[in-house]
């Protein structure tokens, strides 16, 4: 496809999504509300347990956590998606059938849903942000070396996060109990991410694991990185930790996907 075709896609999908979203106001009012709600409360947890040991916690003042949890909500909005409730009932109900179908992937309306969504709900976070900012007082010590290396970090964050989900997902074409899949992969995800704690405070078994898993990546690097916490050698690690992760979480993508097309039976039709 030309470059010029991607373009049309990707606006019919922006158009198409958009007026859903607007007909469901209510849904994504809710989705807003959950996404705010989080780490607002995670944010007063941690600082009353920060004001519970003289103020600071393991390096974090209170008025770092606030900035921390601030940049998570943003981050992790921007990173977010929800393509594992959608996929069970696309092959329950034999949805997928029709949109194989289509000239194009499947994972093409999925990245445009979900750009949408961001399009159209991210002022409202932002504005929410500068609210917890007049309200909490966050302190951001930032860089312009980390301000630089922060886009690229959002960018491989969002990759990441979005393929990992997308091959989650996969899990509808293989059992009927892909609920229980999506509540340990979301467990695992809010655990080792940074959207719970800033990793540095979390116990140092969890810590370790973290180490050897993709989530760290997703939002406790590009969050502490914009807060101007890593040095110069963390933030190349973490990039490079990123684009890895991207690559071969892609490569498994492919495969379950490849996989598991051939024992889709078009349930519901």
């Amino acid at each position: 496809m030309t470059l010029s075709r991607w373009r049309e896609l990707y606006a019919g999908h922006f158009r198409v999504t958009l007026i859903r979203y607007m007909a469901y106001r209510v849904e994504l009012v809710i989705w807003l509300i959950s996404m705010i709600l989080q780490p607002v409360v995670f944010l007063v947890v941690w600082q009353t347990a920060a004001g519970g040991l003289g103020g600071t916690l393991n390096g974090f003042t209170s008025t770092d956590l606030a900035g921390y949890f601030i940049l998570a909500m943003l981050v992790n909005h921007l990173t977010m998606s929800w393509l594992m409730f959608e996929w069970d009932g696309r092959v329950r109900n034999g949805e997928l059938s029709y949109l194989l179908l289509r000239p194009h992937h499947v994972i093409h309306r999925d990245l445009g849903e979900n750009i949408t969504f961001k399009t159209a709900t991210f002022p409202v976070m932002l504005l929410t942000a500068a609210g917890l900012t007049l309200a909490f007082d966050p302190t951001v010590q930032t860089t312009w070396t980390s301000a630089l290396a922060f886009i690229p970090a959002l960018l491989l964050a969002y990759a990441l996060r979005f393929t990992s989900d997308w091959t989650a997902a996969m899990g509808a074409l293989y059992t009927e109990r892909v609920e229980a899949i999506n509540v340990v992969y979301f467990f695992v995800l809010l655990l080792f991410s940074g959207q719970m704690a800033p990793l540095p405070l979390l116990p140092e078994a969890i810590q370790s694991v973290a180490a050897f898993l993709p989530f760290r990546w997703m939002i406790d690097f590009p969050v502490r990185l914009a807060m101007g916490r890593l040095t110069t050698p963390e933030i190349w690690t973490g990039l490079m930790a990123q684009a890895g992760w991207v690559v071969g979480l892609t490569l498994i993508r492919l495969l379950v996907w490849s996989h598991g097309l051939k024992r889709y039976t078009a349930v519901g039709l």
